[in-house]
């Protein structure tokens, strides 16, 4: 099932606002990406949305329109109305957004992606009990102050910018922490059949590799430049000297293909070995620590390798992660199954037609 509406499973809401501002964030870039890169403005000219910070956040253009009171889903026990809709997809706008432009592309099929786990969300949240109602609350309103405190730091610190941003955007901070609190129970309701021995069994029973982290230097050599037989060559010379005592990251500066680390000398800290390609992955994990080893041939080059440190994550360390893998499937079956069975009619509006 398509999951454009993240938000919904993540129990922290990961507001994207700074990915959604033109701001690139490397340093989480990885040997399996490489095709980061950036450019200045022609001419040092400073592009609109720096002379104009709330340019760059235009509000979502629906591309449908609905009455208010018009049934978009109905289910037992209730609807979702055009209203409540076409808030859900501002407010999902202001929260993260990269999902601005997805919302105002969608086509019939996508609308009733975000209705049907929008729906899904009302009745979770109905079926919560006053302890988790309340939390949702108390937790919503501490996120808003998140959401708005990184708003901010984009806005100069000035109040009523961020206030004209959200009359701009179409949505009061009621109706922001009214849907956030929607969020937050229905998540609330998930969770409390979630149950910490069950995910200590999952976590007994699963490749550890799941929960290895390592601290990894390394040297590209891409092939893309140059013919895999000299890279390889260039590859060798650099281990051969790396052996002998000179600086690996002096070296990684120098010579590696990999934006992403050069600044560093090559180094990932602390990264999930599961993010990296299949090759740069095994000898992560395999690699004596502390020794450099033969080239590993990926599909991007060669790469010189010294496994810094590595370490397995505890049970504690990895049970937050355990926890929302759980609640995400857990999300996943009740709206393929229940509620599925639930809805009665759909309604879905139709886009207008893009003009050519």
């Amino acid at each position: 099932m398509k999951r454009l509406v993240t938000l919904i499973a993540i129990p922290v809401l990961a507001f994207g606002i700074l990915s959604g501002c033109g701001k690139d964030d490397e340093k989480a870039a990885a040997p399996a990406d490489q095709t980061n890169t950036s450019q200045p403005a022609a001419g040092g000219e400073k592009p609109a949305d720096a002379q104009d910070p709330l340019a760059q956040f235009p509000a979502v253009k629906l591309g449908f329109t609905v009455e208010n009171e018009a049934a978009v889903v109905e289910y037992q026990g209730g609807k979702l109305t055009g209203k409540e809709f076409t808030e859900f997809l501002k407010v999902i706008s202001f929260l993260n957004p990269p999902q601005r432009q997805m919302i105002e592309m969608a086509d019939q099929e996508t609308l009733k992606t975000y209705a049907r786990e929008y729906t899904a969300t009302k009745i979770l949240a109905s079926r919560a009990d006053d302890a988790i109602r309340k939390q949702a609350e108390t937790d919503s309103a501490s996120s808003f102050e998140l959401v708005k405190g990184q708003y901010l730091s984009l806005l100069g610190k000035d109040e009523k910018k961020f206030d004209k941003l959200m009359e701009n955007q179409g949505v009061t901070k009621e109706e922001v922490l009214s849907q956030m609190t929607l969020i937050n129970a229905s998540i609330g309701v998930l969770k409390k059949d979630i149950k910490d021995a069950d995910l200590q069994k999952q976590y007994n029973e699963a490749d550890k590799a799941s929960f290895t982290t390592a601290s990894v230097r390394h040297i590209l050599i891409s092939t893309e430049s140059r013919k895999p037989e000299e890279a390889l060559k260039l590859a060798n010379e650099l281990v051969a000297r790396i052996k002998k005592g000179e600086d690996f990251a002096a070296l990684a500066k120098q010579y590696t293909d990999d934006p992403g680390s050069k600044e560093s000398g090559g180094l990932y800290e602390n990264a999930d070995v599961t993010q990296w390609v299949p090759e740069f992955k095994d000898a992560a994990l395999k690699q004596p620590v502390g020794q450099v080893g033969e080239p590993v041939k990926t599909d991007y080059g060669y790469h010189v390798i010294r496994v810094e440190d590595r370490k397995v994550k505890t049970f504690e360390e990895a049970k937050d992660t355990l926890r929302q893998q759980a609640l995400e499937k857990s999300y996943g079956e009740f709206v393929n199954t229940e509620m599925e069975k639930l809805v009665t009619k759909w309604n879905i509006p139709q886009p207008k037609t893009p003009a050519s």
